[in-house]
């Protein structure tokens, strides 16, 4: 389907190139492959791809552009009698240079004797004087022995007065890695064939069809570049309804793209091809094992192979001849066609897809064919298997698109899913949800008959992160999570860091250091890394805690490092991790990085939904304290009465609670000593601050430029360690410097303390 002339010049004879065929008044120029064709130097040229791919025109464009002489062969079952095939290339070159008398007597016979007509057609076409070219096109037809032959000699004689170029479908019975080596052959392959996106768009347009840049996009990726494709593609559109190309329907199951597949790949294929093809077109990849799993059979790789080389639109994607896919709209017309055939059969295909992946420890494939097969619990108990892993990285998304494929409803039906959808909930941050699926998990799991024995264990471990009870309700959860656990199960990791949770906020230093550190290690080996953060980052403030600030920043680093490396910076359940950050790196004095931290902690803490009272205080505390050492006293206001505020929640954690009554007793002197730092200009507009003025309207009471008041704004803002009006206001009120009701204040004159101002102690 590509485009040139509809003509070639009459000067070369270019016999067996058809510009003549269907559609061929909307062919495209391919430059690219024009000039690289002019550019090569060696003897023998091959074009080797499926039907479709305009391999013909292609050489069309190269005969009417390379001012040499062409002689073009279309080849047919009948050049498979070798006198025939000599005839063809008599007329084809004679009009060029003709063959020596000798030679020509020799294989004019009408049965030559190859021992002698083959050595002289040779020899002569290394003599030949006149560089031109020779095109043998369609060469999957030629197959017998004496043809082949005669191929032979040709590819030999190949040289510098006579270019040899081959067009096929199937792979040639020629020594393509050996002539390649030896720097005769060049070969362009479907990959060199696809069409770019101009040409694509110029195609298009010639069809009538119009398309912006996105839906080119999507075009070019369900065809792939495939030039017929693209063709039919634009007859489906233009003969359509007014709409866009992708909501128009077209797919492998387009009418006019499944006739022209059936008849260019299937209807010549044996019936028993066919039917493996419509067995395995379900698979996004293919191997001789699956395969035989698939329809249960034998000899699968070698079919593969064979099909590969017949070109059947089957792609290798290694060098072994291994594993291989089917292009895309191939694939999607077989399945449609397995649909009318044997769809009682998909159901089953798909479960031997799903068990043979499962075998492989490929767990995404065996899930995804699983759901096709609608064996709910087998993929339930898949997904489940893989939540450690997948809820605790980036990959969650890769759960939440099996969950709704699967549908919700479905999803409260099966424990192993109910779990699954209440982890996810609780790694997202959303506590209120985990608990509400894990309340619909809990009397299928708690009766014994849910068949996996992690479980249990399962949903006591979102018992002990709400820890609704207060710690000792974790470490009674986590102990349950223990005890139904095998050591080497992936889930240990979490149960040791809730247990070491637990003992850290009742007090036990040391029972605490262990099973955070066996939870780091055990989180580690088992690629879990949400888990592995959390763990080092407990075990941080707990070396903060005894002053052994080296290792808080090594294990704080760590854990930071991790978040980054795994992309869990946007989970909200990763908020303690950059809180402990935050708060080593303003002990250190890294202000930079502490404030950066204390930013990102703040947010990720703003969108936990009803979490576990522990983590959001503990998360609090670690913010306020970094907030504090870097200075910003608004901030730290607000972090522990927001920590406080959820005391009466976790009655028996004494530690965490004297951390946070540590920390709000530092607030004190700090914001007295930023106050102490305003200008008599600062305090002026920090007293119109409470008002409902805006900053126009303050400059205007103040009878200043509005850029000043935004300097000074800032200005207050920095010194108070706050980020927002908010704030401001709120802190300088918490100190006695604003009061409550002063929210039209007019000053006119600067503010000082002692006076009888707006601004001052109560």
């Amino acid at each position: 389907m590509d485009s040139g002339n509809q003509g070639v010049p009459t000067t070369r004879p270019v016999a067996g190139i058809d510009l003549r065929g269907p559609g061929r008044e909307s062919l495209v120029e391919r430059e690219r492959l024009g000039d690289r064709l002019r550019a090569v130097e060696t003897p023998l040229v091959l074009l080797h791809a499926p039907a479709g791919y305009g391999k013909s025109v292609v050489l069309a464009q190269w005969a009417r552009d390379d001012p040499r002489p062409f002689a073009s062969v279309t080849l047919t079952a009948a050049h498979n009698d070798p006198a025939v095939l000599l005839a063809s290339l008599i007329d084809a070159v004679e009009p060029i240079e003709p063959l020596p008398e000798i030679v020509v007597d020799t294989i004019s016979s009408s049965q030559p004797n190859l021992d002698i007509a083959v050595p002289r057609l040779e020899a002569a076409l290394r003599t030949r004087r006149t560089d031109s070219v020779l095109v043998l096109d369609e060469l999957e037809h030629l197959h017998s022995e004496e043809s082949l032959r005669l191929l032979e000699a040709l590819v030999n004689g190949a040289g510098a007065g006579a270019t040899v170029a081959m067009a096929t479908r199937r792979t040639p019975q020629i020594h393509v890695t050996r002539l390649q080596a030896a720097h005769r052959l060049t070969v362009l392959e479907t990959a060199d064939l696809v069409m770019t996106p101009r040409e694509a768009r110029a195609l298009l347009e010639k069809a009538g069809l119009r398309t912006g840049a996105r839906e080119l996009d999507t075009i070019l990726s369900k065809t792939e570049g495939w030039p017929v494709a693209l063709y039919l593609a634009a007859l489906s559109r233009r003969s359509g309804p007014a709409q866009s190309l992708p909501d128009a329907g077209f797919g492998g199951e387009e009418r006019n793209l499944v006739d022209y597949m059936r008849e260019e790949f299937l209807a010549a294929a044996p019936p028993e091809d066919v039917e493996f093809l419509l067995r395995v077109a379900l698979l996004d990849r293919l191997c001789g094992a699956l395969c035989d799993a698939v329809v249960e059979g034998v000899g699968s790789g070698s079919r593969l192979a064979g099909l590969a080389r017949q070109n059947m639109l089957l792609i290798p994607l290694d060098g072994r001849d291994e594993w291989f896919r089917l292009h895309s709209l191939f694939a999607e017309m077989l399945r449609g066609e397995l649909r009318r055939r044997h769809s009682g059969e998909i159901a089953t295909l798909n479960g031997r897809a799903s068990g043979w992946w499962e075998a492989t420890g490929d767990q995404p494939r065996a899930i995804h064919f699983a759901i096709e097969a609608g064996d709910i619990p087998r993929a339930g108990r898949l997904i489940w298997e893989a939540v450690p892993a997948f809820n605790t990285t980036g990959r969650y998304a890769s759960v939440k698109a099996w969950i709704e494929q699967i549908g919700l409803e479905q999803a409260s039906g099966d424990p192993h899913l109910s779990l699954t959808v209440a982890h996810g909930l609780l790694a997202e941050g959303d506590g209120a949800g985990a608990a509400y699926w894990a309340e619909v998990a809990r009397p299928p799991i708690e009766v014994g008959g849910a068949g996996a024995p992690d479980l249990p264990a399962g949903l006591a471990m979102i018992d002990a992160s709400l820890a609704r009870g207060g710690s000792a309700t974790m470490a009674a959860a986590a102990a349950r999570a223990t005890a139904s656990l095998d050591g080497d199960s992936p889930w240990a990791s979490m149960a040791d860091l809730i247990a070491g949770l637990a003992a850290h906020f009742s007090g036990d230093v040391g029972g605490a250091r262990e099973r955070l550190s066996d939870s780091a290690r055990r989180a580690a080996v088992w690629n879990v890394p949400l888990i592995q953060v959390l763990a080092l980052a407990q075990l941080a403030l707990l070396a903060m805690a005894e002053g052994d600030r080296p290792s808080a920043r090594i294990l704080a680093s760590q854990a930071r490092a991790q978040i980054d490396r795994s992309g869990l910076i946007a989970r909200p359940s990763i908020a303690l991790a950059v809180a402990v950050s935050a708060y080593v790196n303003a002990v250190e004095h890294r202000r930079r990085e502490a404030a950066d931290d204390l930013e990102v902690g703040r947010a990720l803490l703003a969108r936990l939904k009803d979490f576990g009272q522990w983590y959001e205080i503990e998360t609090a505390a670690a913010l306020a304290a970094a907030a504090v050492g870097i200075g910003n006293g608004g901030a730290a206001e607000h972090l522990v009465a927001l920590a406080r505020a959820r005391f009466d929640d976790l009655p028996d954690a004494p530690t965490l609670e004297a951390w946070v009554l540590e920390i709000e007793a530092s607030l004190g002197s700090l914001s007295d000593d930023a106050l102490a730092e305003l200008t008599p200009a600062e305090l002026r507009v920090l007293t119109l601050l409470q008002s409902h003025l805006s900053y126009p309207q303050i400059a205007a009471r103040l009878a200043v430029s509005p850029n000043t008041v935004k300097t000074q704004v800032r200005s207050v803002f920095g010194k108070l360690g706050v980020s927002s009006r908010y704030e401001a206001v709120e802190l300088c009120r918490s100190l006695g410097f604003l009061p409550e009701d002063d929210r039209d204040a007019s000053p006119t004159s600067s503010p000082r303390r002692g006076d009888s101002t707006p601004l001052r102690r109560r």
